[in-house]
């Protein structure tokens, strides 16, 4: 009997050992490679001068700004400037960012994968030219995610109109490449947009 307790209590303190280590391990790296604090925020500076303060955890969704911090090394302030995105269109992502990096890991829970649905339908129901400037911003970013969102909702407004109509939408000028193809053209290499195989 006292051979089994025995057993049994060196089983437990194996299992906790593991559990401690797993939870330790898992922990964020809190200092660089100097032992200097980390950042736990970094400050986005968009092209109209406004500052977001966001934390790390938000902002490493963009693998752009995470290349960014790994090539500027650790620091206690990280401070990058996007002259390419307003304030606007800045908010509007970290908006999104901020939304996904509590929601995207809940697998199975139903809950939270239809507020997520919801969420992204909403987030995507504005003017085209809004639109369009969250492509640019999310591919200047590098947010899949939520560049596959959006282009999802354009590939929707712009499916089954003319040339001209998705050229005036975009203000897509004379002579641009929109040009060099025809219609037929259009649905033989892009039939999946025109509802063809």
């Amino acid at each position: 009997m006292s051979r089994i307790f025995h057993y049994l209590e060196a089983m437990l303190l194996i299992l906790i050992s593991i559990s401690v280590f797993t939870t330790v391990s898992s922990r964020p790296i809190a200092t660089g490679p100097e032992g200097n604090v980390a950042a736990t925020s970094v400050i986005l500076k968009s092209s109209d001068g406004e500052k977001f303060d966001v934390k790390l955890q938000v902002a490493l969704q963009s693998e752009a700004i995470k290349q960014m911090i790994i090539d500027g090394g650790f620091s206690s302030k990280i401070e990058l400037s996007f002259p390419n995105i307003t304030g606007e269109i800045m908010a509007k992502v970290l908006d999104y960012c901020h939304k996904h990096v509590y929601y995207d890991g809940a697998g199975n829970n139903l809950t939270a994968v239809e507020e997520m649905k919801v969420f992204d339908t909403q987030f995507v129901d504005v003017h085209y030219e809004t639109l369009f400037k969250l492509v640019l911003a999310s591919n200047e970013l590098k947010i899949k995610s939520l560049l596959d969102l959006v282009s999802g909702r354009i590939a929707i407004m712009i499916k089954g109109k003319e040339v001209e109509e998705i050229r005036e939408m975009f203000n897509i000028k004379q002579g641009s490449c929109v040009d060099h193809f025809t219609k037929q053209d259009s649905v033989r290499e892009n039939g999946w947009a025109f509802g063809s195989s």
